[in-house]
């Protein structure tokens, strides 16, 4: 019996010592931004196939920090998503961590400012070139997620619908994605930090964050000495030009503007019903564009504050596991309609299922697969148009 016992608990020390050893890869890297003129640092999260597998792509999910952080916070994002690869709740996926940090205002907003500097073309050309040439990543959007926190849950709504080409997944937590909202919301706190000297960034938290997102959409270098315009008077009124410098950079404007781009985007939303800033109130005109639309989304307001829910990484199973299954279900449906299997749908798939239509070709079973698009067990006329759409 004592045998048994000792055996036993070496067989649970050896499986304890294994489960150890599986571990991520966490990678500090940097790389010279030509956006930027500068080296900039980033985090990488490789997953314990990756070398495993060499001739196997990985989806990618860029994260990206909130106001005052940078790449390096966050921890918390990085033990979710080991974990959840560990249990099997995740498919393995690669996990990014850029740096958005830029002072004095301690947040570029992921935005081309001429005074911040060049932010947006830093992430959307620099950084992903980056990544996929040196690492294993599917080069898709449908397999490319961007996601993040305040700050970076607005850079990771605005990038995903101005750029469609390059992601298709995004996950937002208490990111101010209407500005309508933001300057209605924190006006009065604003106005009740601002003393006898009027507006200045060290006022609190609410003023600084407007004065980081003023560097960002409306930068003004000639204006001495904090080389920004704020989008309201003294008085609290909106100033109407840079308001509309603002609105240029408005998820929910660049949402409607590029709907017809944006159908097959995914989006989880979510935010704390006693969010400091208020970006809870966000989410409901975002999403009901989104209905209207008819584009997927999750969206959830869930009881706690801007930061308790995100720091201690509570709220990040949710968001990737929605990404996990859109990744899912993107890959469920890449084959539908590539009828000669070469990776792409183009003119020569929707030649070849008119060819099948028509009986001049016999469908393979693969072809057979890829041909029904609309999943009722039939090749025809309705499948030539869905694929015609598709292009």
């Amino acid at each position: 019996m004592i045998l048994i016992k000792l055996f036993k608990r070496l067989i649970i020390f050896i499986y304890l010592s294994l489960l150890a050893s599986l571990k991520a890869e966490v990678i500090t890297e940097s790389f010279y931004s030509n956006a930027l003129g500068y080296e900039m640092y980033y985090q990488i999260v490789l997953p314990i196939d990756y070398y495993a597998e060499t001739e196997a792509s990985f989806p990618s999910i860029y994260f990206l920090h909130g106001f005052g952080a940078d790449y390096s916070w966050y921890e918390s994002i990085i033990d979710v998503h080991e974990d959840m690869i560990l249990s099997g709740e995740l498919n393995s996926s690669i996990l990014i961590k850029p740096d958005g940090f830029v002072l004095p205002y301690l947040g570029s907003m992921y935005t081309n400012s001429e005074y911040n500097g060049q932010f947006e073309d830093y992430i959307v050309q620099d950084l992903i070139q980056h990544i996929d040439e040196n690492y294993n990543t599917k080069q898709d959007p449908k397999f490319r997620a961007i996601m993040g926190h305040s700050m970076g849950g607005y850079g990771a709504v605005k990038l995903s619908v101005k750029f469609p080409e390059l992601f298709q997944v995004v996950a937002s937590h208490s990111g101010p994605i209407v500005f309508q909202n933001l300057i209605s919301d924190l006006l009065p706190i604003l106005i009740d930090e601002t003393g006898i000297l009027g507006y200045q960034p060290w006022n609190g938290s609410v003023s600084l964050f407007l004065y980081s997102a003023s560097a960002a959409f409306s930068p003004d270098i000639t204006d001495f000495p904090y080389y920004v315009d704020l989008p309201v008077d003294d008085n609290g009124n909106i100033i109407e030009d840079v308001w509309q410098l603002w609105l240029d950079h408005n998820p929910i404007d660049i949402l409607i503007d590029n709907h017809s781009d944006i159908q097959s985007h995914r989006f989880y939303l979510d935010c704390g019903d006693m969010d400091a800033y208020l970006f809870q109130t966000h989410l409901n005109p975002f999403t009901q564009i989104l209905d209207q639309m008819g584009i997927a989304y999750n969206s959830y307001i869930y009881p706690g504050d801007h930061f308790s829910e995100l720091l201690n990484g509570n709220r990040f199973p949710y968001s990737l596991s929605y990404i996990n299954n859109a990744f899912i279900m993107n890959e469920l449906f890449s084959s539908l309609g590539d009828l000669d299997n070469d990776g792409i749908v183009d003119i020569i798939d929707l030649s070849l299922l008119l060819h099948i239509i028509l009986g001049v070709n016999i469908a393979s079973d693969s072809q057979q697969i890829s041909s029904d698009l609309d999943f009722n067990n039939l090749i025809d006329v309705l499948d030539i148009l869905i694929l015609a759409d598709q292009l």
